[in-house]
């Protein structure tokens, strides 16, 4: 009765995961690794990562998948980590010195917040291309 109770629990949770799949193009191939950072609350946006991914750079373009426990908006940072010090390489303004990329591609002229880098994940396969620059 508890196998049958567990594998129950277990189905159902594997049932509400999304998948997200997220194209990075525009990748310097050859150099380092890409970053792929995904947070899930807007006061953890650039503190407290929810889900990080990486992959090594030995393609210009990148596709990452990522399973998530359900649908929402989930803000998305990538970044080329060129030195592959696990770290965003910043000048002393704050601007990034790797390439770098976020959700909806949008490009920041100052630190970006959650709303302007949140994926909307209202299917249960979601796709979102984005172009490191």
């Amino acid at each position: 009765m508890l196998t049958i109770m567990v594998l129950c629990a277990s189905v159902l949770a594997k049932a509400q995961q999304v998948k997200l799949n997220i194209n990075i193009t525009k990748i310097e191939a050859g150099k380092g690794t890409v970053v792929l950072n995904i947070y899930d609350k807007k006061e953890d946006f650039l503190k407290t990562v929810f889900l990080s991914k990486t992959l090594k750079a030995d393609q210009s373009d990148l596709t990452f998948v990522v399973d998530l426990p359900k649908k929402g908006s989930y803000a998305v940072t990538v970044f080329q980590d060129l030195d592959n010090n696990k770290k965003l390489k910043q000048d002393w303004f704050g601007i990034p010195q790797e390439p770098v990329g976020y959700g909806n591609n949008f490009k920041p002229s100052a630190k970006p917040k959650f709303k302007e880098c949140a994926v909307n994940v209202d299917s249960d396969n979601t796709t979102q291309t984005i172009k490191l620059y």
